[in-house]
């Protein structure tokens, strides 16, 4: 699907496109100018909570990128990974059915429980007991909620066909050892 024409949004629909790189999901989202400025909120509340750790959020992100089969998401979130220090071992490691060998017990558990909350729509009580034994009341919510709203995004790029920028929209992090 073709992108709408960023000259009709109103500037404050401009300065979304502008603000977020003019990252191709936000100019798609422009076709649902009602909802694109809540969306972006919503979006920012999940990227910026403090409540977990962000290495974990991106292991999840990415996780739901793979489920949903969408390589925007993927390729989008393995790039924020990187900036928040996971290595590409532990990216790849959330590839369906690839060895998680490299990954932390509770990294291991993280996709377990992604796994099912997208496979089952919710999780077992001994599930949730995991859950509650690796997050606090706080980070449990914001894992499922971030969870879910990342499954509505890939969605949202699935079937809208949103495709890779030609350009990077996030710096490439400093690999160097500091000695």
């Amino acid at each position: 699907m073709h992108y709408p024409d960023l000259t009709d949004l109103s500037p404050e629909l401009q300065e979304i496109v502008e603000g977020k790189n003019n990252a191709n999901v936000y100019k798609m989202l422009m076709h649902t100018p009602n909802l694109a400025p809540s969306f972006t909120t919503m979006a920012d509340a999940v990227m910026w909570s403090k409540a977990w750790p962000a290495t974990w959020r991106e292991l999840v992100i990415v996780r739901v990128g793979h489920l949903y089969k969408s390589p925007y998401e993927v390729h989008q979130h393995e790039q924020i990974g990187r900036l928040m220090g996971l290595s590409d071992a532990q990216l790849e490691a959330c590839v369906v059915d690839a060895d998680q060998s490299v990954l932390s017990d509770q990294e291991r558990t993280l996709l377990r429980l992604t796994d099912a909350i997208v496979r089952n729509h919710t999780l077992t009580p001994s599930e949730r007991e995991a859950a509650l034994e690796l997050f606090t009341a706080n980070q449990f919510a914001d894992f499922v909620i971030t969870l879910g709203f990342y499954q509505l995004v890939s969605n949202f790029l699935n079937v809208f066909d949103v495709q890779k920028e030609e350009h990077d929209l996030f710096p490439k992090p400093n690999r160097e050892k500091v000695s």
